[in-house]
C-alpha cells in the first residue's frame, strides 16, 4: 500500500510542476495586450476592482432528495430564495422566499425510465423549481442582480436521448430557461450563475486555438481543467477574459435547442475573489459589444459578494440561499413511509434493500 501511496503523489507532484512551467510561460504575457480577433478582450487576465454595493441582489438556489422504487420514483425538490438590500456596502434588509419554509411537494414519476435516466429526471426537476423561482424572484422584487448556483443552462447530462419519454419534460425546462432570460430583460436584471467546481475546459481550448503558434508551450496543457490553469495564473481580485460559452452554438448539444438569440449571449468567464480559493467561473447573458464592461461590473459584483472568507470565495447570497433550500434525506423517508402504510404490498421498494440478512 505504502509503495501504491508513493507512486500516486509522485504523479501528481510530477504533474503539478509541469503545469507549473508552462503556466509561468503564458503569465509573462497574460496581462499584456494580445492582437487576437477572436478574444474580444485583449487581455488573458484583466484587474477587478470591488464595487460599493447599493441595490437588490437575489440568490436561488434548490436542494432536492430523490428515492428510487420498484414501480415508481419520487423527488422532493425546495427552491428557496435569499434577497439582500444594500447600501453603502451594508446589508440593510434580508427578504427570504417563500418566506415560510414548507414541506416540499413530492413529485412523482411513473414513466417506467431506464436507469440512466434516473438521475437526469432528478436534474430536471429540480432546474424547473429554480428557474421558475428566479423568474417569480424578479417580477416580486425587481432585483438589479440575480444570482443563480450552477451554471445558466442546462448540462449536457441533463439532456436526454432523442427517443426517450423525458424529452418533452426536458423541452419544456429549455422553455423555462427562456422565460427566465426574457422576464430578466425586461425587468433589467444581470443574471449570474456561479459555478462553484468548474470541470469545464472552453478557456484552455480557446488559448490553444488562438495562441498555439506563438506559444508551443500550450500543447502540455491537454490534461488540465481551465480552474487548475486559472488557479495558478490568476492573482486575488482578477478575471480572465470573457468568452462564448461554446465555440459553435449549432454544434453544442444544448445550446442548439435555444432560440438563436439566447444562444448566442451565453458567455463565460473566471474571476479569482480570494488569494486561499481556487476560481470561480461565472456565467452571463451578454451580446458581443458590450461584452467587456458587462464582464467587469458582474464580476466586481460578484467579488464584493464572495471575499467574505479567505479560504471559500463564494457569493454570499448564493450561500444563505443553499442554507435555506437543503433537504435531508429523512424528508423524502417520511413520504415513503406515508405511502408505505397506505398502500401496503401494493407499494414495493427495491429489493436489494429488502433482504433479510
Amino acid at each position: 500500500m505504502q509503495s501504491f501511496l508513493d507512486s500516486v503523489i509522485e504523479s501528481v507532484i510530477v504533474a503539478e510542476e509541469k503545469r507549473k512551467k508552462i503556466i509561468s510561460e503564458i503569465s509573462k504575457i497574460a496581462r499584456k495586450e494580445i492582437d487576437v480577433d477572436k478574444i474580444a478582450e485583449k487581455r488573458i487576465v484583466l484587474p477587478v476592482e470591488k464595487c460599493s454595493l447599493n441595490e437588490c441582489i437575489a440568490g436561488i438556489d434548490s436542494g432536492f432528495v430523490g428515492k428510487n422504487l420498484y414501480s415508481l420514483d419520487i423527488v422532493l425538490v425546495r427552491a428557496r430564495a435569499a434577497i439582500f438590500t444594500y447600501s453603502n456596502n451594508k446589508l440593510k434588509k434580508a427578504d427570504y422566499f417563500p418566506e415560510f419554509s414548507s414541506f416540499p411537494e413530492p413529485i412523482v414519476s411513473s414513466l417506467a425510465l431506464e436507469k440512466g435516466e434516473l438521475s437526469t429526471n432528478k436534474s430536471l426537476h429540480r432546474l424547473k423549481k429554480e428557474i421558475n423561482l428566479a423568474k417569480e424572484v424578479i417580477e416580486k422584487f425587481s432585483p438589479k442582480y440575480c444570482f443563480l448556483d450552477g451554471s445558466i443552462v442546462p448540462q449536457h447530462a441533463d439532456k436526454p436521448r432523442a427517443n426517450s419519454k423525458m424529452q418533452p419534460f426536458y423541452l419544456e425546462v429549455i422553455k423555462c430557461f427562456e422565460s427566465l432570460f426574457e422576464t430578466a430583460e425586461r425587468k433589467k436584471c444581470d443574471l449570474i450563475a456561479c459555478v462553484e467546481d468548474s470541470r469545464g475546459t472552453r478557456f484552455k481550448s480557446i488559448l490553444k486555438e488562438f495562441l498555439l503558434d506563438k506559444f508551443p508551450v500550450l500543447s502540455g496543457l491537454n490534461e488540465c481543467y481551465d480552474s487548475t490553469i486559472l488557479n495558478y495564473l490568476l492573482k486575488e481580485g482578477e478575471r480572465s477574459f470573457a468568452f462564448p460559452y461554446a465555440s459553435s452554438v449549432k454544434m453544442h448539444p444544448v445550446l442548439n435547442d435555444f432560440d438563436e438569440k439566447w444562444a448566442s449571449m451565453v458567455h463565460a468567464l473566471y474571476l479569482k475573489p480570494s488569494a486561499l480559493d481556487r476560481p470561480l467561473r461565472i456565467e452571463f447573458l451578454s451580446q458581443e459589444k458590450d461584452l467587456a464592461e458587462r464582464a467587469q461590473r458582474l464580476s466586481a459584483v460578484t467579488m464584493a459578494l464572495s471575499s467574505m472568507h479567505r479560504s471559500y470565495a463564494y457569493p454570499s447570497v448564493l450561500i444563505e440561499a443553499d442554507l435555506r433550500a437543503k433537504l435531508k434525506p429523512e424528508e423524502i423517508n417520511v413520504v415513503c413511509d406515508k405511502i408505505s402504510d397506505r398502500l401496503g404490498r401494493h407499494f414495493l421498494g427495491l429489493r436489494r434493500n429488502s433482504r433479510p440478512f
